[in-house]
């Protein structure tokens, strides 16, 4: 009786390297996913923290000031200059953004969603001096897509979306969206707060890397014995 002939695993070299780099390759995006998330948690501690830490005094904002810092804002509102934005198709009323004029400088500040005033000039404006707190928004990138309105010298002015930078120029504020808080004075509905970091998303890529790279050993370790095999045979 003729004893069994060891297993022989003969791949190849052409496919090893192939399937090392393809190896290389899923593991090293599966790495990267999983640094995604943990950056994506990273951020949304900060996030938490800032939104629970007290109030900064506006006489302390920067340009560096990070996102989501609460800001306490004490001042004027401009009379005059405001921005009516359009927002979301369909939804009711527009989003107030005005410029608070305070002893730090001018800020435009998210007053949160109104009913459009039959007139077209917009809600009404305190007039007295407020203290409200506001938190230092991010700013989007806007689409070059969208094409700027053509603003004349008339207040208020409408628009698609909010843009700072473009706001900021016409008004001479800083340019950087304030979202006060809810209850403030001269505050509607106020504008969301909510921002999700959806690390979860890199997590489930970072898996799918992993048994993509899993499947491609499985193949190999298979491959090689069936060529192995298949020598013996012959």
């Amino acid at each position: 009786m003729r004893a069994d002939r060891p297993r022989r695993f003969l791949p190849g070299r052409a496919l090893t390297l192939q399937v090392a780099a393809a190896l290389a390759t899923t593991v090293g995006l599966s790495t990267w996913q999983v640094s995604r998330a943990l950056d994506k948690m990273a951020l949304a501690n900060e996030y938490d923290e800032r939104l629970r830490a007290q109030p900064v005094d506006a006489a302390r904002y920067s340009v560096q000031t990070p996102d989501f810092t609460r800001l306490a804002l004490t001042g004027r509102y401009d009379p005059v200059q405001s921005f009516l934005v359009a927002g979301r198709p369909r939804a009711r009323g527009v989003d107030v953004i005005s410029v608070l004029v305070t002893d730090a400088g001018r800020f435009l500040v998210n007053r949160g969603r109104a009913l459009r005033s039959p007139s077209g000039s917009g809600p009404e404006t305190p007039s007295e001096r407020v203290s409200v707190v506001g938190v230092v928004w991010p700013t989007p990138p806007v689409s070059a897509a969208l094409r700027p309105e053509a603003w004349t010298d008339e207040w208020p002015k409408h628009a698609r979306v909010v843009n700072p930078e473009r706001m900021a120029q016409v008004s001479g504020a800083h340019p950087r969206e304030v979202r006060l808080e809810p209850g403030g004075a001269g505050v509607f509905r106020a504008a969301p707060l909510g921002w999700d970091y959806a690390p979860g998303q890199h997590w489930s890529y970072a898996v799918q890397w992993l048994v993509i790279g899993t499947a491609i050993a499985l193949g190999f370790v298979l491959i090689g014995y069936r060529r192995g095999r298949e020598s013996g045979d012959g």
